[in-house]
């Protein structure tokens, strides 16, 4: 187990280990360079996740309270829980249904193809299909998407044939179980998918692609990666010029520590990544970090 001191300010510090946090220290690490990996959650495994819904719900989810505002129908049925995330290793690469489909050519040039929306601040991409395919392929490869680098798709189970003869019937030319990043065939080490059917409550079998066993325990082999679970990011720390140079965290028992480093990437998810850098004000920047629009 690699340990680097809270001083030791020649580490990149990564909140969040999940399809980002996760897959970056990994990259980072088989190049040498030493990573602190914060996750929030506890570390899980095929062997301890729970093939029952609720239960499984809280051993992953991010049940910490928290307010939701406004007229909506979720904050009147759950105003704590306005989405679920995970707070576990492996992030929502543990909870995902592993569908792995590429943007089309058109959605890169979405302003273009409709115009103004009222209400909306719609854009063309700066990138084009053609420049992301290699990294798609990358990504397809490592994950081991069906339907592509010739691995077969998943098998149709039963409510997956009646939406193929319907699909048929109509008059699709096209109906398959799409590009999943599931073990159609063992690979990697990881079992092919046993159609459990618990996808969402972490996969017992290995089969779907997670960094909790593939990008995580490949980092950890390099002796680059000090992975510290339930450490939950309170905010984010910047020198004299506006540099990141160390996060603050809580430990499990809720006392504050801070890790300096020379970068600091945030993989939080939508929700916590924000609510950092929100947290993350100073005299320099009042409205917290990275928030120069409002």
């Amino acid at each position: 187990m690699t340990t680097y001191s809270f001083d030791d300010d020649s580490v990149v510090i990564i909140i969040g280990s999940g399809a980002g946090g996760g897959t970056l220290a990994n990259e980072l690490c088989q190049k040498g360079i030493p990573v602190v990996l914060l996750e929030a959650g506890a570390r899980q495994s095929p062997a301890t996740f729970i093939n029952d819904e609720w239960p499984s719900f809280a051993q992953l989810s991010w049940g910490d309270t928290r307010t939701t505002s406004g007229s909506w129908q979720i904050a009147k049925d759950f105003p704590n829980l306005p989405a679920w995330i995970c707070k576990t290793v492996g992030g929502t690469t543990t909870h995902w249904a592993g569908a792995s489909i590429r943007l089309q050519e058109h959605e890169f040039r979405a302003r273009q193809m409709y115009g103004d929306v009222k209400d909306a601040n719609l854009l063309d991409w700066p990138l084009t299909l053609a420049e992301l395919e290699p990294y798609y392929e990358r990504a397809e490869n490592k994950m081991g998407v069906t339907r592509t680098h010739d691995i077969p798709g998943l098998p149709g189970n039963n409510n997956f044939q009646v939406m193929y003869n319907g699909a048929k019937k109509l008059g699709y030319k096209e109906c398959s179980t799409g590009h999943m990043a599931i073990n159609s065939r063992g690979r990697d080490g990881r079992a092919q998918c046993m159609q459990l059917g618990f996808c969402f409550q972490g996969c017992k079998m290995g089969a779907k692609w997670s960094t909790l066993y593939t990008e995580i325990p490949a980092a950890e082999a390099t002796g680059k990666l000090d992975l510290r679970t339930r450490a939950h990011a309170v905010r984010i720390e910047h020198d004299a010029k506006g540099r990141a140079n160390a996060v603050v965290y809580a430990d499990a028992q809720g006392q504050l520590h801070r890790q300096k480093g020379r970068i600091v990437a945030i993989a939080g998810n939508a929700i916590e990544t924000p609510r950092l850098l929100l947290n993350s004000s100073s005299a320099m920047f009042p409205h917290g970090l990275g928030n120069g629009s409002g």
